[in-house]
Order: C-alpha cells, then sequence, then structure tokens
C-alpha cells in the first residue's frame, strides 16, 4: 500500500508517499475551516490558501524533476479548487439551517426527536421539522429535559427561545456549527405527543422492546451497540468511557466492517456476480447506516467499503489512503459542519492512523504470528493516534485502555454479531426473545463486569498543550511510512515520542511544575 525506503537505493526514495486525492480532501477541510472564521479573515479568506498552495507548489516545482511538474501544477489547481469548494459547503449548510429561524420569545414547539443524549439526570435533544407556534422553523436544540425522550418521538415542549446568526467580525458560532441555530434557554413543559412513522423508529421501536425483555436496564447497551444510540444507557456509558472503550456504541468502521466482511462471505459462498455483489453488499450497508441515523462514522466507512469494491472491480490494488480521503470528502460536503464534531475527528483521525502505522508497527512485531502482531499493530496505532484527541475532548486518556481494547473488542466482535443475528431472528421469526438473544445476554453481563472490573483502575492522563500536541503528531508521521526517512531518524523519532509520553503521564500523575 505504500512505498518504502527500505531495500531501495537512496536516489530513487521519495521524501513522502504522495496522494493527490489527501491533498485535496485536507484542501477541502482545511477551505470549512477557513470560511468558519471569514468575518475575521474577510478578504484573506481566499487570499491565504492561494499564497500557501501557490507556495507549496513554487517549492515542489523548484525540487521534483521538470516531467512531474505538470502533475504538481495540476495538483495544486486541483486543491485550490477544493479549498474553494469546503467554503461553498460550509456556507450552502449555513444558510440552510439558519434561513428558518425564528425570533426570540415564548413559543410552542413541535418536533421530531433526531438525537438526545442523558447527562447528569436530563436529557439534551435535538429536535427537527420543527414548528414554531404553528409555523415552520429551524431545527432546536432542548437543554435538560426531565420528560424521558427517545430517537424518533414526536415532542410538544413549551420554551422561551433564542436564535444564533452569523454576527459580522466573529467565527460562526459552535451552536451553528453543532446543528443548534435555536435553542431552548428556559423549558416550561415538555410531553412527547406520538411517534415518527419512519422504518428506523420501527427497527428503534422493536429491538429495543426485545432487548428489555431479555437485559431489563442493561437493555441500552445492545441498543448502543447495535445502532449507537447510548442515551437509553443512561449513566453506564461513563463506565465504558473510564476505561476508554465507549466507541463500540458509536457506528463506525468496526460495525461497518463487520457487517462487510459477513455479507462479503455470504455472497462469494453463493457465486454472486461480482457487480450484483457489489449493489447488494452496498445497498446493505447504506440501509444499516440510516437505521443509525447517518452519522458521520458509519457514512464514512461505508464510502470505504465501497471505493475499495469498486478497486477491486476495476481491478485495481485498492489503496487504504484514498479510500479514506474519499471518505472524508464525500462526508464533508453532505455535511460540512461535521468536520467540527468530535466523532469525525476522532474517527478519520484514528483510520489515517491505523492506515499510515500500523504497517511499521507490524514489521517491529514480525518475529509474533501473523494475526496476532496485526491486531496489536492496529490496536497501537489507534491508541496513539486518540490519546491527545481524548484528552482534549473529554479531560483525559485512560491508561487502562490498551488493555481493555486488547480484551474486550474480539468478544465486542462476537456479542455485535450475536446481537444482529439475534435480531434478525426477533423481527422475522415467532420465537422467545430469551432464546434468540441467549449469546447476547451472557456476553453483555460479561462484558460489563470486566469492565467494572477495569474501572477499578482508573489511572488517566490528563496533560496535553498544543505545542506538545503538534509535536506529537508530527513524531507520529515521521515514523509512519507516510514519510521516507532513514531508518536511524525514525528511531530517534520513536524514542522521542516514548520520552514525550512519560513526561505527559508523569505531569498528569503527579503535577510537575512546568
Amino acid at each position: 500500500m505504500f512505498d518504502s525506503a527500505r531495500g531501495k537505493d537512496v536516489q530513487n526514495i521519495k521524501p513522502i508517499n504522495f496522494r493527490p486525492i489527501l491533498f485535496c480532501a485536507l484542501s477541502l477541510f482545511a477551505g470549512i475551516i477557513l470560511f468558519r472564521n471569514y468575518p475575521i479573515l474577510g478578504v484573506w479568506t481566499i487570499i491565504t490558501p492561494a499564497l500557501v498552495i501557490g507556495l507549496i507548489c513554487a517549492v515542489f516545482c523548484i525540487a521534483v524533476e521538470k516531467e512531474k511538474r505538470r502533475t504538481v501544477l495540476v495538483t495544486s489547481t486541483f486543491c485550490f479548487i477544493f479549498t474553494i469548494l469546503g467554503m461553498i459547503s460550509l456556507g450552502v449548510k449555513i444558510n440552510s439551517m439558519t434561513k428558518h429561524n425564528v425570533k426570540d420569545g415564548y413559543y410552542t414547539v413541535v418536533g421530531e426527536v433526531k438525537d438526545v443524549y442523558y447527562k447528569h439526570g436530563g436529557y439534551y435533544a435535538t429536535l427537527t421539522d420543527c414548528t414554531y407556534n404553528g409555523e415552520r422553523g429551524s431545527d432546536l436544540f432542548t437543554y435538560y429535559l426531565e420528560e424521558k425522550v427517545a430517537l424518533y418521538d414526536i415532542v410538544e415542549i413549551k420554551c422561551y427561545v433564542q436564535s444564533d446568526g452569523i454576527v459580522k467580525g466573529e467565527p460562526i458560532s459552535h451552536r451553528i456549527i453543532s446543528g443548534w441555530p435555536s435553542y431552548s434557554v428556559e423549558t416550561y413543559s415538555c410531553r412527547v405527543i406520538g411517534k415518527s412513522n419512519s422504518i428506523a423508529s420501527w427497527f428503534k421501536t422493536r429491538t429495543d422492546t426485545a432487548f428489555k425483555k431479555v437485559l431489563g436496564d442493561d437493555f441500552g447497551i445492545l441498543s448502543a451497540l447495535l445502532r449507537g444510540d447510548d442515551s437509553e444507557m443512561r449513566e453506564t456509558v461513563d463506565l465504558f468511557r473510564l476505561v476508554g472503550i465507549a466507541h463500540i456504541f458509536a457506528v463506525s468502521g468496526l460495525h461497518i466492517g463487520l457487517i462487510f466482511t459477513a455479507l462479503t462471505f455470504i455472497l462469494d459462498k453463493l457465486k454472486t456476480n461480482r457487480l450484483l455483489k457489489i449493489i447488494l453488499i452496498f445497498s446493505s450497508l447504506v440501509f444499516y447506516s440510516y437505521l443509525c441515523g447517518f452519522s458521520p462514522s458509519s457514512l464514512r466507512a461505508v464510502i470505504m467499503c465501497t471505493c475499495m469494491m469498486i478497486s477491486k472491480l476495476l481491478g485495481q490494488k485498492h489503496d487504504g489512503l484514498n479510500a479514506l480521503s474519499e471518505a472524508g470528502i464525500i462526508v464533508a460536503l453532505i455535511n460540512a459542519t461535521d468536520l467540527f464534531s468530535a466523532g469525525f475527528i476522532l474517527s478519520f483521525t484514528i483510520c489515517l492512523s491505523i492506515l499510515i502505522l500500523a504497517p511499521p508497527i507490524k514489521s517491529v512485531l514480525s518475529f509474533m504470528p501473523n494475526e496476532f502482531s496485526s491486531s496489536v499493530s492496529v490496536l497501537f496505532a489507534s491508541q496513539a493516534a486518540a490519546l491527545p484527541l481524548s484528552i482534549k475532548m473529554f479531560s483525559g486518556f485512560p491508561i487502562v485502555s490498551f488493555f481493555a481494547n486488547f480484551l474486550l473488542l474480539p468478544i465486542v466482535s462476537i456479542l455485535y454479531y450475536a446481537t444482529v443475528i439475534g435480531s434478525i431472528i426477533c423481527l422475522i421469526l415467532p420465537i422467545n426473545e430469551h432464546i434468540a438473544l441467549f449469546i447476547p445476554q451472557v456476553l453483555t453481563v460479561g462484558i460489563k463486569g470486566v469492565t467494572e472490573f477495569l474501572a477499578g483502575y482508573p489511572l488517566i492522563i490528563d496533560y496535553v498543550t498544543v505545542p506538545i500536541t503538534v509535536i506529537y503528531y508530527t513524531l507520529l508521521v515521521c515514523i509512519s511510512d507516510f514519510i521516507n526517512i532513514p531508518k536511524k531518524t525514525k528511531f530517534a523519532c520513536g524514542v522521542m515520542l516514548v520520552v514525550l509520553l512519560l513526561f505527559m503521564v508523569v505531569r498528569g500523575f503527579f503535577g510537575v511544575p512546568d
């Protein structure tokens, strides 16, 4: 997948493994970030990327051979186009969210719950398809509802509403970026008045009913694992966050990959036509992503799987880095504000780290059995990428996370398959839920028990600064296969990375003065 400097004449070594699509994706992201801050930057919003891309292009044109300069110029042009495209995509999204904003005031709001989470004894929900005193309005974010609400509920809320708009001279607000252009300041009453008629709503109701009959109050664990909705877990989700495995409840590469693997195996056994197989798998993955609310992580995984299938159909070698870049471009164009969500940032960064960092780690562990070294290298790569981000976003990174993931992820994979199969049986056959979900019940109890045990050792790294983060990720990239530098230099970068990690641990645990 990646060009390596090992065993090649120094004259033929490329400084980096060039990926034009990756640079286009990064340019798109840069355009979205620049547009968010355009009131501050003004005309420099356009000038800045033009100068940066032009400078980089000039440097490359000087450094590379004459016959490759056209490629550099074309790539630079596309990068500039994608930067502008990023600005346009965010501008269109912001306009669509805010054009139906209402004036501040008291309203009776009716809408469908499209997102909800539980925190500090209350529910925080985002309502879509809202009407304000009977007139159409923008989506509404509601703070702390004491009344229990769930996905796809139709609710009526009496509250005082405020709305955010574009303020001249200021960046676009966090509320708008988060999809909350209007929000409730005071809520006086809340009641559920109905339920959505969608297939996703029907699927949630039927599966949650079956899970609750079998697991009681712990039914939310299976609900979150299957659909990514952790609101039914209430405080239980904090237990999994404490040991660093709450990511199993965000439908992403793990879940989509397991379904993709199963469908591929079945259709290969049936000797299905290659084109028909792609259509069936793609349709199934998109439908599953719909049942999970089209989360950015699930869409990214679906797109990557689709790119891999199309590459094989065309007889080309699959490139994971290009597939990830294509997925990032498509997800960002569908909803540019997803770029600022914790889920998108974590999933994209971790997936990128696995692609460029796992291969060199695996080569170091080549003395181990292949399956074991592959699993450990992927786990190390993902945990390494997640560490600074987890500290910034969630105020800490649990050291026990590595051991928890190593122990529980194989069991979670089995639990996921058993839950999918058990759910399908419950939906289509008149069978007792305790029989269909016996294996998920046993595994859920076991996983929760192990998690509770590991949570008794909450060793947390909670110290990181912006300079440390920059140095940390620079060192990670240097030891990866994306950068071609001598082995001794890679080794030195690895040593510096270990020293930096030890400093973060010591500073986080013992509060050593800066």
